[in-house]
């Protein structure tokens, strides 16, 4: 960890379509906590298969604490397969939006994270 730990969510995978052009959509909700606080997420991104099997992948999110304070997410990333079935390990950054004057520092931020999946 490069600094404080930001997010911590655990979710599940809701949906995924498969697009044009080798690229696949998918979705995901969790609970968790931004900042300490208690909170839901939601978000939708899309990667795309390189030739090399890694995947560039481009989501968009929102938080919300338990408190109703929202928070957006842009999310780059690259990933791979690691096994079976969907599991893969991604990488990458995290931009956060919010209006909310209690999260107004995460507007200067720029996160690291990572992500593991199982097969299912």
């Amino acid at each position: 960890m490069i600094g404080e730990l930001i997010v911590e969510i655990k979710g599940k995978t809701t949906g995924i379509r498969v697009l044009a052009e080798g690229k696949i959509e998918v979705s995901h909700s969790g609970t968790g906590s931004i900042l300490g606080k208690e909170a839901t997420v939601m978000d939708t991104g899309v990667s795309t298969v390189m030739p090399s099997g890694v995947m560039m992948a481009d989501a968009n999110g929102m938080l919300m604490t338990a408190e109703g304070d929202a928070v957006m997410t842009k999310i780059d990333g690259i990933g791979w397969p690691t096994g079976k079935g969907w599991k893969s390990s991604y990488r990458g950054a995290c931009y956060f939006m919010t209006s909310s004057p209690k999260l107004a520092s995460l507007n200067k931020t720029v996160g690291v994270w990572e992500l593991e999946s199982n097969e299912t």
